[in-house]
């Protein structure tokens, strides 16, 4: 009976460790698209919240984009966005910052879609003025540095799925202040 029991144990642990019960690897995809921004707006709410934090959001374009006067967007190319970056600075700090659901100090706001209206940090893919993408990013970071070529964002973006973005941005950071109705 020992031998039974000892051969149905063996049996089961081998069925245990066959490739059918394993867990995928996971691979992670990298979004191919514009990744070089060249223009940027950023704009400064101040305490937006009443929370004791600035918030500030940040609009790049990839070349073949270009805003007009009033800051609308034209061309071809890619537009990446992050709002409700949180700081306790009337600028963006130099630093790393984190996605985030919350808001905390040197985080920023995933990407979200409440009925067709995006917020938080999005991509869009941008053709003859009409968008024809929208990724939503879950997860990720932020890097800020200022040196004499101005300022220098890295952005390390997941999606849902895990997908990689991963994008630069380097010239000069004007801030706009934007009011409470304006966001």
């Amino acid at each position: 009976m020992k031998h039974i029991v000892f051969i149905l144990l063996l049996v089961f642990l081998a069925s245990c460790d066959s490739p059918i019960n394993r867990p995928p690897i996971p691979t992670t995809q990298t979004l191919k698209m514009d990744s070089i921004y060249t223009a940027a707006d950023f704009r400064s709410y101040g305490d937006y919240y009443n929370a004791n934090l600035q918030v500030f959001a940040i609009d790049l374009l990839s070349e073949g984009l270009a805003y007009d006067s009033t800051f609308h967007i034209s061309g071809s190319g890619c537009n990446l966005f992050l709002s409700d970056i949180f700081t306790t600075c009337d600028s963006i700090p130099a630093g790393h910052y984190e996605m985030d659901s919350t808001a905390k100090k040197m985080t920023f706001l995933r990407g979200m879609n409440f009925e067709g209206n995006i917020t938080g940090t999005y991509l869009l893919q941008i053709s003859e003025d009409n968008i024809q993408h929208i990724v939503l990013f879950q997860s990720g970071s932020m890097d800020v540095k200022y040196t004499d070529q101005g300022t220098h964002l890295d952005f390390k973006l997941y999606t849902a799925d895990s997908t990689y973005y991963h994008a630069t941005y380097q010239g000069p950071s004007k801030y706009r202040i934007k009011s409470r109705k304006e966001k």
